[in-house]
């Protein structure tokens, strides 16, 4: 029994680690896992030790090289993978633009795959990088399917401020959700920068459920004179890729789809 504690406790340590965008003190890691501190320092030492954690000269630790190699471990192994950051690619250089393939995952927008175009405005993308769900005209597809106070519940207040300073009304996001799944695509304008826009189509699975999107960001302008056409391309990507998926399981995305009918923390609150 105990080891199986421990082994729950280094995969806590590992899964939050992986949401961190900076590195953190042990004490904030025992405080965020409510776990007693002697354990943490036990655990994070072994994992030092074996390079799946790395500390820096003022002690904060952050995920170490060993996570990444277990990630191109994975990349090798994966089926979806390469032929989503083909499509990806193909998009962003037909377009110009930055294109990204998003995620819902611990209720957080996730680039999962993304490519520049050969634009040169200052746009770039980072895969890896987190952003709060309100902001991003991806979540409106992603979160159709999603009970209302489910999403309120898991939603924090701050995260619907948007790049504006202004706050996101909730009935103003259930409404742009209800619009997204309608109209089978999204457009945002200003909601990480007044003068950025996206445009974001479903990527489905062989359920129907959208479990990722693929989305393009550029400058407002640009989106507004380009519009249909961005929308067109955008659609043909999704479609290879849903199509791909009709036939093919992609554990990640099914999975990313299947936690949002889960609380933050807490057991299921619905059947996806």
């Amino acid at each position: 029994m105990q080891r199986a504690k421990g082994t729950d406790r280094i995969l806590d340590i590992l899964e939050h680690l992986e949401t961190e965008t900076r590195p953190v003190s042990r004490n904030a890691l025992a405080k965020a896992l409510n776990c007693p501190r002697s354990t943490i320092y036990s655990l994070v030492d072994q994992l030092v030790a074996r390079d799946w954690l790395t500390q820096d000269d003022s002690g904060t630790i952050s995920l170490g090289h060993r996570v990444g190699l277990l990630g191109l471990a994975y990349s090798r192994n994966a089926r979806f993978e390469p032929v989503a950051r083909e499509v990806v690619q193909r998009v962003a250089s037909e377009a110009g633009v930055v294109t990204e393939i998003n995620i819902a995952d611990s209720w957080q927008q996730l680039v999962l795959i993304s490519a520049t175009g050969r634009s040169r405005n200052y746009l770039r993308t980072v895969e890896g990088s987190r952003y709060p769900l309100p902001i991003t005209g991806s979540a409106r597809l992603q979160l159709a399917d999603i009970p209302r106070d489910v999403i309120r519940r898991n939603i924090p207040d701050e995260d619907f401020r948007l790049g504006s300073g202004e706050i996101l009304p909730f009935e103003t996001f259930c409404a742009e959700i209800d619009q997204a799944r309608r109209d089978g695509h999204f457009i945002a304008r200003g909601l990480i920068d007044r003068y950025v826009g996206t445009a974001g189509v479903p990527i489905l699975n062989r359920h129907g459920h959208c479990v990722a999107t693929l989305s393009i960001i550029l400058p407002q302008a640009d989106l507004d004179a380009r519009q249909n056409d961005l929308l067109d391309l955008l659609r043909r990507g999704a479609d290879e890729l849903s199509g791909y998926l009709r036939a093919a399981v992609w554990p990640m995305g099914d999975r990313a789809y299947g936690h949002l009918f889960h609380d933050r923390v807490g057991g299921a609150v619905g059947v996806p």
